[in-house]
């Protein structure tokens, strides 16, 4: 017959002690920590068989192998005193454990001995439900700082775990943030948290006990938008510029050509603020690129060259990538220039055959000889400009060099894309001179420097196309400077045509 017990244990409706038939032996050991409850309790089995002991046994050991669901209670009750733990609010993950116990002085007849194990987590009620949190700063190459926040929250009577996490902790991440550093800005680039398989009562909908996460700070260093550090619905930004300068090589020093760079913007959109990729990259990222290359590089004129823009939409990320083509500030008007000169020499000999046993054997008299220079010139120059007039505007000389044919071209162009609103107008000029050299003629018909001296030598403003009589070196036909007509027009002299 059953021993009434002041003490007693019930689990999950199961009761022990007390009046049952299963007497608890001995004292129980309970043992808390700030995260953990452990309570272990010895049980006596008494039959009235084996068969009635078989079947006492299968019942205390299916009750205490099971685990707690949500609402149902673990009580400890000494002499009515009751210490009440429920489950999802004061108690947490309970679950129970049981082993047969080999004690002789119990296992004897139609007895046996257990030993009964609980164990369960407790709520951080304290705390908010945030049981534990790591924070670490990690600082890269250049000094960015990566702040990683680790930590598990548990459910308290105010909430499941989850719910404790996302109403909780973004207060205390800006609190650790702003003893990091008050006053970088952060941003949210990563984050992950767990659930457990807890559930509500009437078990269908989930109700974490415990939430493990991790979270991933970011230090901005540049703005994500115009005037804005942390936009909203940018996410994971980087912005990058490549300068792609070529220098290879003009006909005069000191020109600046036109370079050109490329501005690479790549974000992530936040779908909780926006889907619309377009309208990020039209309304916030465009202009902002814009303005970062002109506080960049500082032009005095510039255009975007190309533009393209990449979009994800199964990851709602952008890439953006704009060539930009610009000139340096102060630079002059001439961004690209080519002259070259080319001289035409054609020259009439008069053979007169004799008649000697030798067939080859002439009289060579001096006809006639023309010789012209060419001057050609391809310039690309910043503004507005036109055409050359030259022999319109030129005198003839009675000996020396004379414009004889002139072809001047421009080609307007407006580089750069007419929606950015930013392009670079520029007149390429293409010059083609022909001049010719004559000599008066003198008394006589006296012919100078033919044969022996030739045309060369230094330049001094003879009659000879070189500059100078006699001589030799120096190169052919050679004046002080043959590219007056280059310098007249890149510095605006001379008339153009409409």
């Amino acid at each position: 017959m059953p021993i009434t017990n002041p003490f007693a244990i019930t689990y999950k409706g199961r009761e022990v002690g007390g009046s049952t038939d299963y007497q608890l032996l001995g004292p129980y050991v309970i043992e808390k920590s700030y995260q953990t409850l452990r309570l272990v309790f010895d049980v006596v089995v008494v039959g009235t068989s084996y068969a009635d002991l078989q079947a006492k046994s299968d019942v205390l050991e299916t009750a205490f192998r099971r685990r707690l669901s949500a609402g149902e209670t673990l009580l400890i009750d000494i002499g009515g005193t009751v210490w009440t733990y429920t489950m999802g609010s004061t108690l947490l993950k309970a679950a129970a454990s049981i082993t047969k116990t080999g004690n002789q002085e119990t296992d004897r007849g139609y007895s046996r001995s257990y030993t009964c194990t609980i164990e369960a987590e407790l709520p951080a009620n304290d705390d908010g439900g945030l049981r534990d949190v790591e924070v670490l700063v990690d600082y890269s190459a250049s000094r960015q700082r990566t702040v990683t926040m680790r930590g598990v929250y548990t459910a308290t009577s105010a909430g499941h775990a989850v719910a404790r996490y996302q109403a909780a902790f973004p207060g205390e991440a800006s609190a650790y943030l702003s003893m990091i550093d008050v006053d970088a800005a952060w941003e949210l680039v990563d984050e992950n948290y767990s659930l457990d398989r807890e559930r509500a009562s009437g078990g269908s909908t989930p109700s974490p006990h415990l939430c493990a996460f991790t979270r991933q700070y970011v230090e901005l260093l540049a703005e994500q938008s115009q005037g804005t550090t942390d936009d909203a619905q940018i996410r994971d930004h980087r912005v990058t510029f490549t300068d792609l300068s070529q220098h290879p090589g003009d006909s005069q020093e000191n020109i600046h050509r036109l370079r050109r760079v490329v501005g690479t913007y790549e974000c992530g959109v936040n779908i909780e603020q926006t889907t619309d990729l377009q309208s990020v990259f039209r309304d916030k990222i465009l202009e902002h690129v814009k303005e970062l290359f002109r506080d960049t590089f500082d032009p005095q004129v510039f255009g975007i060259e190309e533009q393209r823009v990449s979009y994800d939409e199964t990851t709602k990320r952008l890439s953006a990538s704009l060539q930009f083509v610009y000139q340096k500030s102060g630079g002059s008007p001439v961004v690209e220039a080519s002259y070259a000169t080319a001289y035409r020499e054609a020259r009439t000999i008069d053979y007169t055959p004799t008649h000697v046993r030798d067939e080859l054997a002439a009289y060579v008299d001096v006809g006639w000889a023309v010789v012209e220079r060419v001057q050609t010139m391809t310039a690309i120059i910043i503004g507005e400009s036109g055409p050359v007039l030259r022999i319109a505007n030129s005198s003839v000389q009675p000996e020396g060099w004379n414009l004889v044919a002139n072809t001047s071209q421009a080609t307007p162009q407006w580089i750069g894309d007419p929606e950015s609103g930013e392009q670079v107008r520029v007149t390429i000029l293409t010059e083609t001179i022909v001049s010719r050299f004559s000599r008066k003629p003198t008394a006589g018909g006296t012919v100078v420097g033919i044969p022996g001296s030739g045309p060369g030598g230094s330049a001094g403003g003879g009659s000879q196309p070189g500059g100078g009589s006699g001589g030799s070196g120096g190169s052919r036909y050679t004046i002080g400077d043959p590219y007056w007509w280059w310098h007249n027009t890149i510095s605006g002299s001379g008339h153009r045509g409409g």
